[in-house]
């Protein structure tokens, strides 16, 4: 940096000059839309899974079909997954008849990543590594592999960076009493939570998933606001959704950090994040069922709500032994219309399942656009829980009475 009086005309004249190279530095710069480009690879390679999905593509085209059955992930997680790689232009993909086929875009993709990887590890030490772990700050726990950036389709498929701004506990305590736990509940309704329930996470989940570190779940819902449904697919529509995703992930760890304090360990699976299934994690924990349309519908919201959970040394949680949302599997057996409203044809009849209808990705503008359709034809959202059930058991009775059910 120079150091001059301003009157001095030859240091003026060096500040010019230097001023004038900065400039030529600065023009020499990749465009906006370059480093965008290269950003959106780099996060596109920053998770585990992905890396691992480009890994099997290493020795040549492979089904959809079997990167599922590899990654033993569900349907839902791995799709999203694909289809960052696809918009990061990292794989090709062709369909043959109803099934898709992926391959590597650049067959050396691995070697170079090897190659980028093996420099870093020779260059940078372990304390570096570890003292530098966030691009913010360098105090964010990495869960297996996090993304650091927001997930700009809000699917919910990708591991979000630790924010928890109490450490775990060292000699976590492994019960809580009911007095605490209505705290929590309290805490929660203050918060906006609309419903809460708990569950424990199956044996062969957590077997699979390395990075789940509780079995235990507390599992909490939240609205989708009347402003993101009343607002057609669109860039705003899709901020507006991320808004939401931020919000309620803060809520999350809120209440994280309060059962940390008062000596529980947790973890908490973002709203956004691709931690664990959360639509599965609150059918477990009798919130409500998963529809046709693979979301979540509860009795106080049906299908227009965001889930999340916190994983716990808790072992005592009140957890519920028999769903009694089931009937709605059955409803939505007999009912299409998230398929007719999806103007984009991304629903179609799965017919070895017909409660549950297939996705296609490549379609679908939920992950793009904040997209509600979905939402917004099911009867359970046009007319309430309450009625869709009063109308199904109704149903139910006349097809026992004719020994049809």
């Amino acid at each position: 940096m120079l150091d001059c009086n301003s009157k001095d005309d030859d240091c003026l004249e060096n500040l010019r000059e230097a001023i004038n190279e900065f400039k030529e530095f600065i023009e020499e710069l990749p465009s906006d839309n370059i480093l965008y480009e290269q950003s959106e690879i780099l996060k596109a390679i920053s998770d585990p899974l992905r890396l691992k999905i480009l890994y099997l593509l290493k020795n040549g085209e492979l089904c959809a079909c079997h990167i599922d059955f590899a990654l033993d992930k569900p349907q839902s997680t791995v799709s999203h997954h694909l289809n960052i790689l696809k918009r990061s232009n990292l794989v090709n993909w062709r369909k043959e008849g109803k099934w898709i086929y992926f391959s590597l875009s650049n067959p050396e993709l691995i070697e170079k990543i090897e190659n980028i990887t093996e420099t870093q590890k020779e260059e940078i030490s372990l304390e570096t590594l570890e003292n530098n772990s966030s691009c913010c700050d360098g105090s964010e726990e990495s869960i297996g592999g996090e993304e650091e950036e927001k997930c700009e389709c809000g699917c919910g498929s990708f591991i979000r960076p630790d924010q928890s701004k109490i450490e775990n506990p060292q000699n976590p305590k492994k019960e809580i009493e009911n007095d605490l736990l209505k705290e929590l509940e309290k805490k929660s309704k203050k918060f906006g939570i609309k419903s809460i329930g708990y569950t424990k996470i199956p044996e062969n989940i957590l077997n699979t998933n390395n990075d789940l570190k509780y079995s235990n779940a507390i599992v909490m819902t939240t609205p989708i606001g009347m402003d993101i449904i009343d607002e057609v697919p669109s860039e705003k529509a899709q901020e507006l959704n991320n808004k939401l995703y931020e919000e309620f992930g803060n809520i999350a760890y809120e209440l994280s950090d309060y059962l940390r304090s008062i000596g529980f360990a947790t973890q908490v699976a973002h709203p956004e994040g691709g931690l664990i299934d959360l639509s599965s994690l609150g059918q477990d924990a009798d919130l409500g069922y998963i529809g046709k349309n693979g979301l979540l519908i509860t009795p106080e919201l049906g299908p227009r709500l965001k889930v999340s959970a916190i994983l716990t040394s808790i072992e005592n949680l009140p957890i519920l032994k028999k769903n009694l949302h089931k009937w709605i599997k059955n409803y939505c057996e007999r009912c299409g219309k998230c398929i007719k409203g999806c103007p984009e044809d991304a629903l179609i009849e799965n017919e070895d399942n017909l409660s549950k209808a297939d996705i296609i990705d490549e379609k679908c503008i939920g992950c793009s656009q904040g997209c509600t359709y979905c939402i917004e034809s099911c009867p359970f959202f046009e007319n309430g829980y309450d009625y869709v059930k009063e109308k199904q058991m109704k149903l139910e009775a006349k097809l026992k009475e004719r020994g049809k059910l």
